[in-house]
């Protein structure tokens, strides 16, 4: 992947280019937690001076994607289960306050958006593509925030969300596709919810939905202990 073979398509500055490069690969677990960065490396993978790789790694870190300790090295970040924890608890206050609001303000042209990508949902869920469907079930999301006008509520939680993003896709690639197919057939009643203003079935499909999202984070633990930051003890 080349930035100079790009950039006629892609407005975004070499910085995002970058970011948003590192933030994919660390997402989907190409970049596994503990792994050193290299910024020569990536200068030479994507033809990009070492400055905007340093912008975009500054940007990680705010984000808990990635820790830089001086004199040592720059590292995909450990997964944190209070981060995640953390996120999936905010996640749940405002969605459950945002889906009253959709039952009610919900235009026919979101719900329409919301249908069509229930569609891709299953197409990625019939090809086994774990990265489309995390994709996908981010944006079935995004839609139903954006519909309310609320664009800058849902890139404050999808800042924070990255920890909560790695479990999911761990969550994909380690469990049977029925997994996948549960996911698919919650978000189609969020959807139907939505579309007959029922507010109660929409309040209690979420929150199950949302608190299922982090709900084998201790196996993950004991399978892959490496990918984890181990929790310390406070007194």
């Amino acid at each position: 992947m080349d930035y100079n073979q790009l950039r006629k398509n892609d407005r975004g500055t070499r910085r995002e280019f970058v970011y948003s490069y590192l933030y994919g690969k660390i997402i989907d677990l190409s970049l596994k937690p503990g792994m050193l960065i290299s910024e020569s490396e990536i200068g030479a993978q994507l033809n990009v001076s070492r400055t905007p790789i340093r912008e975009a790694l500054m940007q990680l870190a705010k984000e808990n994607l990635i820790e830089i300790r001086p004199q040592i090295g720059t590292f995909v970040s450990l997964i944190d289960s209070k981060v995640i924890e953390e996120s999936r608890f905010m996640r749940r206050a405002i969605e459950l306050a945002v889906i009253r609001e959709a039952t009610e303000r919900l235009t026919s042209e979101t719900l329409f958006k919301m249908e069509k990508n229930l569609i891709m949902q299953e197409i990625a869920l019939r090809e086994g593509n774990s990265k489309d469907f995390l994709t996908c079930d981010d944006e079935f999301h995004e839609l139903i925030y954006k519909g309310l006008g609320m664009d800058r509520i849902w890139h404050g939680i999808d800042q924070m969300n990255g920890q909560y993003k790695r479990v999911r896709m761990l969550r994909l690639i380690t469990t049977e596709t029925t997994i996948w197919e549960h996911i698919v057939d919650e978000h189609r009643l969020i959807y139907q919810a939505l579309n007959n203003k029922d507010i109660l079935t929409a309040e209690a499909v979420v929150d199950e939905h949302i608190s299922k999202g982090i709900a084998h984070i201790y196996d993950f633990k004991r399978e892959k202990p490496d990918y984890f930051k181990v929790e310390t003890m406070t007194v």
